[in-house]
């Protein structure tokens, strides 16, 4: 993948064509496939396994690029096969030569494609993740772990002091209603100090809505 990524000029990664074409090359999750469209199933690309809509993701992700210079550190909760999170850090190594550390927050036992990056086997809901989150900085947290609404929001506040962007996962799903409840909170409660951004299309060969990302970026960085 990385080197994949290398061989995309950085202006490219702007577009959205461009990660559209990318996300097929690297390969999807294929779990749950009654939430996935058919472009999604059998595509294994590089074994990636992305458990996210193109359509979202790919704008999601021309988006990131156009801030990449600005995120020097990135912190994954709930990163499952790990797909989603290489294609965050590879991509800001891509474009940011200043990024730094990047780490991935799971219950399970470190996915194989995770052994060369930095891996806490740990439930974001624990005290002692709390209290090691608490001494950390990262300028952009994805939130993907417990689903629930008081777990998005325990995620959430957990993280909200120590990250300039917090981006949250399912926010439009059927299967997690908590989720996208704490989303609309979250909005109104931070509505003078973060700008947002939704990346929520849908397909129309799916029945239900699903997955769903929303962006939350701080107005004045904490440095």
């Amino acid at each position: 993948m990385r080197e994949r990524l290398r061989a995309v000029e950085p202006g490219e990664l702007n577009s959205v064509d461009t990660w559209l074409g990318l996300l097929v090359e690297f390969g999807f999750n294929d779990e749950n496939q009654q939430e996935l469209p058919g472009e999604m199933l059998n595509c294994p690309g590089l074994g990636l396994r992305i458990w996210q809509y193109p359509n979202q993701f790919g704008p999601y992700m021309a988006w990131l690029c156009s801030e990449a210079l600005a995120i020097g550190s990135y912190l994954e909760i709930g990163s499952r096969h790990g797909g989603t999170f290489i294609t965050h850090v590879e991509t800001l190594r891509r474009l940011n030569p200043e990024f730094g550390r990047a780490v991935a927050v799971d219950l399970i036992d470190r996915p194989a494609i995770l052994g060369p990056y930095e891996y806490r086997q740990q439930n974001s809901q624990s005290d002692e993740f709390v209290g090691w989150v608490s001494g950390q900085m990262f300028d952009l947290v994805f939130i993907d772990g417990d689903h629930s609404y008081a777990g998005v929001r325990r995620d959430a506040e957990s993280t909200f002091g120590r990250s300039n962007i917090q981006v949250f996962h399912d926010i439009t799903s059927d299967i997690c209603p908590g989720v996208g409840m704490y989303w609309r909170e979250y909005k109104q409660e931070n509505a003078l100090t973060h700008d947002f951004l939704e990346f929520t299309d849908q397909y129309e060969s799916v029945n239900g809505s699903f997955l769903g990302i929303g962006v939350a970026r701080r107005k004045n960085w904490i440095e």
